[in-house]
């Protein structure tokens, strides 16, 4: 016997060895173990010295899976680690050296576990190795054969599902019938035992549903699954498959009922926040079906809610100021010289509300890098009514949220300040006149004397003590003046009737976009999204407040509101023209 036929006999053993254990993940820490017992723990795999070692501890790093193509299941292997720089660790199976694979070959004549005879022969399959179609029998059976050596589990479904798939790729009928009598018989088993283990059974459902002709039995074993498993998640998972199967219309139909009733049966067990969540998730499931009678009854329980009822516990921190800072941030009011000058300082001393945007991006990946658990979770924002408005569903989703919460965190230390520096002018120059404010106003191209009286008349309300007032009629003159600007570009942004739906400009967001795309201050940008329109968090106060889910504004939030109208305002005057006059 060579040394080379002796190390070949010593690595089967091994692998003989570690498929006595217990799980798959045990069967794989003890082979490695034992492959790199006599070697030092800093050398790469891809540096050992010893072919067949180095070849053993491939055959067993890739990751074998089975992953929906579209409609249909199909088995992949993949290298356990992908550099960034297109590297794998192993090399992928079509790149790996024929030495390699001959290892691989002449370890399948020494090796006797099922467990390690389905992962050789799989990936001599995989690299089409001699008879590739013989080696993917062979797979399917030895695949067939390690699954059975170990109790129904998670592990066990796992072989299963690769060996039908493996089987049925090369037309197998006969093993893949074996494969699929199994995983009926351990879903029987599954769900006559003692323990509730839904994923499980779910896992061994997937691999028969995703057969062309499932056997019949399993219509029997998903409404005994229902029965079985109180979990509205998983009842959920068991009708979406039960509607896959029906082509009855009717049938159809009453399975989303079902459905939706799941979650609203949910939803009265439950309190605060997770009814909210399960009376959504009904609604979601009634749009899903097309249903106008089941979405209009999913929408009313959601919207019956109130903000009392969700439980939501409210934080309220407070931060104090040294009396000499604020006179000193306040200062530039005194030393304007006139209110034109001090409203214009509103923006051009103070800048926006948000912050600079640059500096905030870089304060938000720093957190993401101190705080990585905070970045793990995914929030769900609701609006002033207290249902749902957004959940992020991407990374580039989770970052605009991440910013747009530092931004509105800048607002609220900001907004006080703001307001007293508004204050401030009042108190300093006293209150102008309408027709001051109004022809102030006026003197910018785009501002007709209506919005000029408009504009006016909110910053009276703002100085005489209605905040409230001066933020609520305020806010709609914002579009008017972003409206005028786009307008003004010869932007062509009204949309026509079409059919039912009336003429009407697109949205605020929209428009601001364009102006962005003209040259709009990219912070300024931000801090107008952030306040008026910004799904992804922030105030977003044009759409609470015309809706009428904001009930109150003090002065702070009307303070910012004003000072980014003047700021708007401002880009098609010039300002010290305005101030001058």
């Amino acid at each position: 016997m060579t040394s080379r036929d002796g190390q070949i006999e010593s690595i089967a053993s091994v692998i003989d060895q570690a498929a006595q254990a217990s799980s798959k993940f045990e069967a794989s820490r003890t082979l490695r173990t034992a492959l790199l017992s006599e070697t030092p723990s800093d050398v790469p795999v891809e540096e050992i010295s010893s072919l067949p070692i180095r070849a053993a501890l491939w055959a067993f790093d890739y990751r074998i899976s089975v992953e929906l193509d579209g409609n249909r299941q199909r088995v992949v292997v993949e290298p356990r680690f992908h550099g960034a720089s297109g590297e794998t660790d192993p090399p992928k199976v079509a790149a790996v050296a024929e030495e390699v694979v001959e290892v691989w070959h002449a370890l399948t004549s020494k090796v006797t576990s099922p467990w390690g005879l389905a992962r050789l022969q799989h990936l001599l399959f995989e690299r089409r190795f001699g008879r590739a179609h013989e080696y993917a029998i062979a797979a399917a059976e030895s695949y067939l054969a390690a699954a059975t050596q170990w109790e129904v589990g998670l592990d066990r479904a796992g072989l299963l599902g690769i060996g039908l798939r493996v089987a049925r790729s090369v037309n197998s009928r006969d093993q893949a019938d074996l494969i699929v009598d199994q995983l009926m018989s351990d879903a029987r088993q599954e769900l006559s035992g003692d323990g509730q283990r839904p994923g499980v059974f779910m896992r061994l459902m997937q691999s028969l549903l995703a057969e062309n002709n499932p056997p019949s039995g399993v219509d029997d074993l998903l409404k005994d699954a229902f029965i079985a498993y109180a979990d509205p998640f998983i009842r959920d998972d068991i009708l979406r498959m039960r509607i896959s199967r029906a082509s009855d219309a009717e049938v159809k139909k009453r399975l989303w009922v079902e459905m939706v009733e799941v979650w609203n049966e949910a939803a009265s067990h439950s309190q605060g926040i997770v009814r909210a969540a399960h009376l959504k998730k009904a609604l979601e499931c009634s749009e899903e079906s097309q249903d106008r009678g089941l979405i209009e009854r999913a929408a009313a329980n959601l919207q019956g809610l109130r903000k009392e009822d969700l439980g939501l516990a409210t934080f309220v921190a407070s931060t104090s100021m040294d009396g000499a800072e604020i006179e000193r941030l306040l200062a530039p009011m005194d030393g304007a010289g006139n209110w034109q000058q001090a409203l214009l300082g509103l923006y051009q001393i103070y800048g926006p509300a948000t912050g600079d945007l640059a500096l905030n991006k870089a304060r938000v990946e720093q957190h993401a890098r101190e705080f990585v658990l905070s970045g793990l979770f995914t929030k769900e924002l609701l609006g002033g009514d207290g249902l749902p408005r957004y959940r992020p569903q991407s990374d580039a989703d989770r970052d605009a949220v991440a910013l747009a919460d530092h931004e509105t965190y800048n607002i609220q230390i900001f907004a006080p300040i703001l307001a007293m520096a508004l204050s401030r002018i009042a108190d300093v120059y006293g209150i102008p006149s309408e027709s001051e404010l109004a022809a102030f106003f006026a003197q910018a191209p785009l501002t007709d004397e209506d919005l000029a009286h408009a504009l006016a008349r909110a910053f009276i309300r703002y100085w005489m003590g209605d905040a409230e007032g001066a933020a609520f009629t305020i806010i709609p003159r914002i579009e008017t003046i972003v409206r005028n600007l786009v307008i003004a570009m010869d932007r062509g942004v009204y949309r026509i009737q079409r059919d039912q739906k009336p003429g009407q400009y697109p949205g605020l967001g929209y428009l601001l976009d364009i102006l962005k795309t003209h040259g709009l201050d990219e912070s300024w940008h931000r801090c107008a999204l952030t306040v008026c329109a910004n799904p992804a968090g922030g105030w977003n106060i044009r759409n609470e407040v015309a809706h009428g889910f904001t009930m109150n504004m003090g002065m702070p939030p009307a303070a910012v509101v004003l000072q980014l109208s003047v700021y708007l305002w401002s880009l098609n005057a010039n300002p010290d023209d305005a101030a001058d006059g």
